[in-house]
């Protein structure tokens, strides 16, 4: 079990207060010089492959064109295995024609690590990336999971993982299958490692409704499909503040956090604006963006801390070699527990 803070390593939400003292609004405008915003406003776009959720990725590419709007975003969205079986299979044919790509599972990433050219952020430095696993490859996006529910279905909701043991919520929890892509592998390792395997059982037990995105789970919590569900919090905000019926919990045992890998392709056809894209998405406003539109958390300096997370919440980041070490094992034996057949 590992919880994660920067300087301590001590599993506190308070590490980013303690490193927001950096960087300067001018910050922003390093990432963006002239020449480069020229040259991507030439090719006037840029195809970006991720395993973030479409409306999530649409809000965000909006930010991004308030700055630069003669750059357009296109976007393909599938969860993580999919996309990395994609890819793959694109790259196998010489069709692969995204520019920029966005992977939540690092270790499918790592699979595929020599299709993606060498890539820095001006602001590197200020990075601090407890799971980096290739200097090619940066957290644009740090997902946090969570529980949601149905404030109007739900009147006393679940403060804990553990609450979700109580009868009261079986048959009406929802959760994502293990191996969707390398948020829910933290959720499932995280809740292995620090709740223990009997909580994978209680909760098997528990016969959750199972889901093979956040997406659509986020919906059937609105529609009352399901009560309870597992969930990432920036599946659930982008709903919530447009009015529906759902609400976000932060378990007090611990928050499983994925940062994600993103990277610019060698065979990019648009890399001047995918650079641009990657550079401002890495800068202190691109962050910003994504910290206070989506909750998300940003490993780099001068960021803000997501609106509404506990001020002591727990932040937790799987080690790097358990993470890649134990995946296919432990999907697997979450499958046959919870009675999922690919």
């Amino acid at each position: 079990m590992r919880f994660f803070d920067l300087p301590a390593r001590c599993a506190r939400l308070a590490f980013v207060a303690a490193v927001l003292l950096g960087a300067g609004p001018a910050r922003a405008q390093d990432c963006c010089p002239k020449d480069l915003v020229d040259a991507a406003n030439k090719e006037g776009k840029l195809l970006l492959y991720t395993a973030l959720l479409l409306d999530n990725e649409q809000i965000v590419a909006k930010e991004f064109n308030k700055r630069f709007p003669g750059v357009k975003v296109d976007i393909v969205r599938a969860p993580g295995g999919r996309l990395f079986t994609r890819i793959e299979t694109e790259a196998a044919a010489n069709q692969l024609a995204a520019d920029v790509v966005d992977m939540t599972d690092r270790g499918l990433m790592m699979r595929i690590e020599h299709l993606f050219a060498d890539f820095e952020p001006p602001n590197a430095a200020d990075f601090d990336n407890p799971a980096a696993v290739s200097k090619k490859f940066w957290p644009r996006s740090v997902q946090v999971y969570g529980l949601a529910y149905n404030p109007a279905l739900v009147s006393n909701p679940p403060a804990t993982w553990r609450d979700l043991e109580k009868p009261a919520y079986k048959g009406k929890l929802g959760m994502v299958i293990a191996g969707s892509g390398g948020t829910t592998w933290s959720q499932v390792m995280f809740q292995r490692q620090v709740l223990g395997l009997d909580y994978w059982k209680a909760i098997a037990a528990q016969a959750p409704r199972l889901f093979e995105s956040n997406g659509p789970l986020a919906t059937a919590v609105v529609r009352g499909e399901v009560q309870v569900a597992m969930l990432l919090i920036n599946a659930a905000l982008p709903l919530e503040r447009d009015g529906a019926p759902i609400k976000s919990v932060y378990p007090t045992e611990g928050l499983p956090t994925t940062p994600n890998t993103t990277g610019l392709l060698k065979t990019a056809p648009h890399p001047n604006a995918a650079r641009l894209f990657l550079n401002w998405f890495l800068s202190v406003e691109g962050q910003n963006a994504m910290v206070d539109k989506l909750a998300f958390v940003s490993l780099l300096k001068g960021t803000h801390v997501p609106a509404g997370m506990p001020k002591d919440a727990k932040i937790w980041i799987p080690k790097n070699d358990e993470y890649e070490k134990l995946r296919d094992q432990w999907i697997g034996e979450w499958n046959a527990m919870y009675g999922y057949n690919k």
